[in-house]
């Protein structure tokens, strides 16, 4: 078995090319391109992130319309998923407002 294991080692890899024709690579090539940290991991592409956050919703509404936010809650807006925004101004008024999930964009 040690000797199987030996001439394993020993004997070059065997590579096969685009047009189906093998060719042998030195085991030492093989060992270099393993010796390069991550040559084996997946490419991470980074994710474009969808949406709004409903902390992100009552950021956006709070540097808008100022004031305390009350409460922001899920709710529709001609059809589309939103936020329900509900705030007091400085003066004390109560504000409702709605934040789009998809766009951020805020509509009354």
């Amino acid at each position: 078995m040690g000797l199987v294991l030996a001439l394993a080692v020993m004997l070059p890899a065997m590579q096969v090319d685009a047009h189906g024709q093998g060719h042998r690579e030195p085991v030492d090539a093989i060992a270099e391109r393993r010796a390069i940290p991550g040559w084996n991991k997946p490419l991470r592409v980074p994710v474009q992130k969808q949406g709004v956050s409903r902390e992100e919703a009552a950021k956006k509404v709070k540097q808008r319309y100022g004031g305390k936010i009350l409460a922001v809650s899920e709710a529709k807006k001609d059809g589309r998923a939103a936020y329900r925004v509900k705030g007091l101004t400085g003066k004390n008024q109560v504000y409702v407002v709605y934040v789009d999930k998809r766009t951020g964009r805020i509509s009354r």
